[in-house]
This record gives C-alpha cells, sequence and structure tokens, in this order.
C-alpha cells in the first residue's frame, strides 16, 4: 500500500476531540440498476482515504493518507439521479460511455464521512477531475494499535442509554462483521474485532473501516491491516 504520513502536529489523541469530516453529506441514491446516458467520452478521477496511526498503548501516532485505495465505492450523478458506479483501482475511478453533459461523483462511509466534486461538465471529450474525493475519518472512536494484523481494541463513549450499532465495512462499503447492535447505557467502553469477517474468515484487504451510529450520531474511523 502507497501511504504516506500527513505533516505538520497532529491535535492530542484524545475522547474529546472530534475529528474535522472531509466533504459534504449528499441525498440518499436511487436503488434502481445505475444506467449512463449513451456516449463515447470517459471522465475519471481520484479517491483518497485518510486515517489515524494509533501505537499499542493507545496513543496518537500520527495521519495516513492512502492515495491507492483499491476498491472504493463511486457513484456517478447526472442531475439528482444515479447513472453509474466504478470502483476504484490504485486509487483512481473511471466512467465509460458517457454523453455530453454535467455530472458530480460522490464516495461515501457513513453519515459526514462522504465527499463529492463539483460539477463535471463532458462537452466533446474526455474528462479528468481536478476534484479529488476525500474520504476522512471522523469522531469519538478509536483503534488500537492502528495499523494492525491481528486483534483491535475499539473504544468509543457513549454519552447517553441509546442503541449502538458497531459495525466493520470493506473498502467498497459492505457489512464484513456486525460487532455489536443493542441498548449501551452511558460511558466509555471497549469492543474487540479479531480480524475476521462474519463467517469466522481472516480478512485479506488492506484498509477497512470501523463505524458507530446511534441515531443521527454517526462515526467512522480507517482501519489499516
Amino acid at each position: 500500500m502507497n501511504a504516506r504520513p500527513c505533516t505538520g502536529a497532529p491535535r492530542p489523541f484524545a475522547l474529546a476531540i472530534a475529528f474535522a469530516a472531509a466533504g459534504a453529506l449528499a441525498g440518499g441514491c436511487s436503488h434502481d440498476a445505475p444506467t449512463a446516458p449513451p456516449g463515447t467520452y470517459a471522465l475519471s478521477g481520484h479517491v483518497v482515504l485518510v486515517g489515524y496511526l494509533v501505537d499499542g498503548t493507545g496513543r496518537f501516532a500520527g495521519t495516513r493518507v492512502v492515495a491507492d485505495a483499491d476498491s472504493v465505492a463511486v457513484d456517478l450523478y447526472h442531475g439528482h439521479t444515479v447513472v453509474g458506479r466504478a470502483l476504484t483501482s490504485g486509487g483512481t475511478y473511471r466512467f465509460t460511455g458517457l454523453s455530453p453533459g454535467a455530472y458530480h461523483a460522490r464516495a461515501a462511509v457513513i453519515g459526514d464521512v462522504s465527499d463529492e466534486t463539483t460539477e463535471l461538465t463532458i462537452v466533446h471529450g474526455d474528462l479528468v477531475s481536478g476534484d479529488t474525493l476525500r474520504l476522512s475519518s471522523l469522531g469519538d472512536l478509536y483503534p488500537t494499535p492502528n495499523p494492525s494484523s491481528d486483534v483491535v481494541r475499539l473504544t468509543f463513549d457513549v454519552p447517553d442509554t441509546e442503541q449502538v450499532d458497531l459495525r466493520i465495512l470493506d473498502a467498497e462499503g459492505h457489512v464484513t462483521q456486525h460487532l455489536l447492535s443493542r441498548v449501551l447505557l452511558p460511558g466509555l467502553l471497549d469492543v474487540l474485532w479479531n480480524g475476521r469477517n462474519d463467517n469466522g474468515d481472516l480478512v485479506t484487504g488492506k484498509n477497512y473501516w470501523v463505524t458507530f451510529e446511534s441515531g443521527s450520531d454517526t462515526r467512522a474511523q480507517l482501519l489499516f491491516r
């Protein structure tokens, strides 16, 4: 994996601080089979993933940007309609067979962990977007250690008695393992992920997301394997 640490002084790795979101939250997508306007042109662009490194003692150890991630799902919109879906290869997505018109691309994990391009207009040729999609970790949800090829301890704070769903997603957004789904009492809690899927098989990908959902409270942190 071609990953590079970001420069600059990171903020303290503490439960009281939520990481800034990257991207804007957009509306829901159509569940119909995507159908692009017929044409001969292509539209391509890039996706980067941003996560936080944590040592074995739970201390923040830097930020990692993954610029070559495979299998990240990107949706293509024509107006308000999803007309295509592509998976990244080496951090690049590509849509083909497009007619002239205005499009925009969007990638999302959960809640505010999403990003979309500005309007991209195809006139009479292929188009490469200079508007990189950026999916950044967000929220009070901390993996220790990260990266890890073994068991990861996931620490999070529950402010009130509430229903919590904690899941592991692969890069494409499919659920790899359901960690918990139940009502939890307030407090600081730990859950372990054993690096396996719901069938008990060891995962083989490089990048996963752990997601927390409780009503409108959504959080996601990138896990490195």
